[in-house]
């Protein structure tokens, strides 16, 4: 009977004899090699049931790759992808997929569950965390967070030497105390960094328009130039302004930096001091109402004065520039 299975017939149609070529022309995984087996026992036997003994295997799962084979061929015994072919299209997720990625960009510590209440309360748009994660994955910005998380951690990871009571100097350039204070102008926030040597009293001061351990480092190197005696221990507060390019900066050209202990103000009390002093004796004088390039031209009359000319109590009446020029 023609297409009976087991017949001579069918068997030669369905099984050429130099089958090992044809499986040479196509790669087979190891599973569908398994599978390939199955069929040859059965080619041998002609028995399913033995075959099916012999390899443990039902019968349902021996015809399921029976059939693919008389269909496809060898191909037919390999996996297919799992993945259905006509797939739902994201619409939700592409819909608001600028939202997202400009909130995340914003706020790149915020969690998908407060990116998708913010979308919700503020801009009235309805977005599942899930879909929020889903985004923030394609987009590549799960990663630039934990990066910046980690980033964070290595900054608190960050050895630093401490001072209680402050550290004692000796003379010019032992300890130099640097600090920072916001000057606010017209709804404009400025930061007038301050530097001052403690032993002689000799300071430096600059205002900028950012506040960022890149400017610190900038500050440091104009300090550096104008004090003309070598600078060999820097001490300040736990201001992030006062890590990353600063800090290695100062390690670079061996100053020690050493940090004060947190709510700790005494222990930079000498820069403290002279900041208060120049808010006094000039900021509430001459005020605030100038462009950055007019309150420097200002600042660096002042610190020429506080330098050069001002009497100190703290040094017998005697000027900055007195103990560090020895006159």
């Amino acid at each position: 009977m023609k297409g009976i299975i087991g017949t001579p017939m069918y068997m030669t149609t369905l099984f050429p004899k130099k089958l090992s070529n044809k499986i040479k022309d196509i790669p087979l995984t190891k599973e569908a090699k398994k599978r390939l087996k199955w069929i040859q026992h059965y080619q041998d036997t002609k028995n399913i049931s033995k075959t099916c003994r012999y390899f443990g295997i039902s019968r349902t799962t021996f015809y399921k790759w029976f059939e693919r084979y008389k269909k496809d061929g060898l191909e037919g015994l390999l996996d297919r992808p799992k993945t259905p072919k006509n797939t739902r299209k994201p619409t939700i997720r592409n819909q608001y997929r600028e939202q997202i990625i400009k909130v995340r960009k914003q706020n790149p510590t915020w969690s998908k569950e407060k990116i998708s209440a913010y979308l919700q309360e503020e801009k009235n748009i309805k977005v599942s965390p899930s879909t929020v994660y889903k985004v923030l994955k394609e987009e590549g910005l799960i990663e630039r967070t934990k990066s910046i998380k980690i980033q964070n951690k290595r900054k608190k990871s960050i050895k630093k030497k401490r001072t209680k009571r402050g550290l004692q100097a000796q003379a010019p350039g032992d300890v130099v105390q640097i600090d920072v204070k916001h000057l606010n102008i017209a709804g404009a926030t400025y930061y007038q960094f301050t530097a001052i040597d403690k032993y002689s009293r000799f300071c430096f001061a600059r205002v900028y328009e950012s506040k960022n351990s890149k400017k610190t480092k900038e500050f440091y190197i104009e300090l550096n130039e104008y004090f003309e005696f070598e600078i060999k221990r820097v001490q300040t507060d736990n201001g992030s302004e006062f890590l990353g390019e600063f800090n290695k900066y100062l390690t670079d050209i061996g100053v020690e930096h050493y940090f004060s202990y947190p709510r700790s103000p005494k222990t930079n009390g000498v820069v403290e001091r002279l900041i208060r002093t120049i808010e006094e004796e000039l900021w509430l004088i001459e005020g605030l109402d100038y462009t950055l390039e007019e309150m420097n031209k200002k600042l660096r009359k002042y610190v020429r004065k506080y330098n050069f000319i001002r009497p100190h109590h703290s040094l017998g009446y005697k000027r900055p520039a007195d103990i560090v020029y020895g006159v």
